[in-house]
């Protein structure tokens, strides 16, 4: 577990967690360090999360963080599950087979913020 405080990035997207908790769901960002533009982002990873999924869940956004100039730092996705222990288990099957290098984190939000592993 991890304990810190939360940049502006997170705070947003404790936000969208919050959200999913009321309607009885919950938030997981993906925090990917590979240097992906949306729709290589996409087609990569969105797309076959998406459909590993199925009924458990959805993928409701994504982004890239920008680096120096011009570059991506990391990228990431934004996943709604409606079973936190079986939508944590298709995320990490699914990017394991997307190729997700291994320092991938998957950013939890509620109950409190936490960093896991992939």
């Amino acid at each position: 577990m991890t304990r810190k405080r939360l940049d502006g990035r997170q705070a947003v997207m404790l936000d969208f967690a919050k959200e999913a908790a009321e309607n009885g769901h919950h938030f997981f960002y993906i925090r990917i360090p590979e240097s992906l533009g949306p729709l290589a982002r996409g087609e990569k990873y969105e797309d076959p999360l998406g459909k590993a999924m199925g009924n458990l869940g959805e993928v409701t956004g994504g982004g890239s963080q920008l680096g120096e100039g011009s570059s991506i730092a990391y990228c990431g996705i934004d996943v709604i599950v409606t079973d936190r222990a079986q939508g944590l288990e298709i995320i990490r099957r699914a990017m394991h087979a997307c190729g997700a290098p291994a320092d991938t984190i998957i950013e939890e939000y509620l109950p409190k913020y936490r960093e896991l592993r992939l």
